[in-house]
């Protein structure tokens, strides 16, 4: 499977989970937007050979997300073993781009997000134009709580490249959820629409915009 299919493959499981969001709750929540799933624009993979990922912290508080049992076992154990061999290699090679992104997007999917953030960093050092890390550095900061930083990240890679579909539907959804911008986000989602006119969920990002515009600004306490 090519690294493009890979890539559409998994940022299609995880925004399957904002779809959910916008059906489960058909209305514009300011309480519940934090809970918008962003898109990986590299096709983070977790461990090698699945999509979703395992946590690559073995120690996670009362074994949480880990699977049960001797299977369980299994792969936190190759978990651990390649994150070793990811470590060992950077410190052998500081500037070994390919060990720095494969840690990136390990502890991404692993919601480890201010350890992705830092290897992000360490990629985009040595090749800033990495719009794929650096999109993906953006949706980390952003569920860090750090949406203006987020949407910086996403600005600078659309500067890099303006036909980044991926880089732009984020953008349309910290727009839409967290900034409550309306008219940045619906901008945004035209972008994907005129540059990926297959994408199947357009329609329900559609739906979102129609939503928040009928529910005008979040009320203010």
């Amino acid at each position: 499977m090519s690294k493009d299919q890979l890539q559409f493959l998994v940022s299609g499981i995880l925004f399957g989970f904002l779809l959910g969001f916008l059906i489960a709750y058909g209305v514009y929540e300011p309480r519940t937007v934090e809970r918008a799933a962003p898109v990986p624009a590299a096709g983070n993979l977790g461990m090698s050979g699945g999509a979703g990922g395992a946590a690559p912290d073995a120690a996670a508080p009362d074994g949480a997300g880990a699977p049960a049992g001797a299977a369980g076992e299994q792969v936190m154990a190759r978990v651990v073993e390649e994150l070793n061999a990811l470590k060992a290699a950077v410190q052998k090679n500081p500037k070994d781009i390919e060990a720095l992104t494969r840690l990136a997007n390990m502890y991404h999917d692993a919601g480890k997000y201010d350890q992705a953030v830092g290897f992000y960093r360490r990629v985009l050092d040595i090749q800033p134009k990495d719009v794929d890390a650096r999109t993906d550095m953006g949706i980390c900061l952003r569920e860090m709580g750090k949406s203006d930083d987020a949407i910086a990240q996403f600005r600078t890679s659309l500067s890099y490249n303006p036909s980044h579909w991926q880089t732009w539907l984020n953008l349309g959804v910290v727009s839409l959820f967290d900034k409550h911008d309306v008219k940045g986000a619906s901008e945004a989602f035209d972008k994907v629409e005129l540059l990926n006119p297959g994408f199947k969920d357009l329609p329900l990002l559609r739906e979102a915009i129609k939503k928040a515009r009928e529910s005008g600004p979040p009320k203010t306490s």
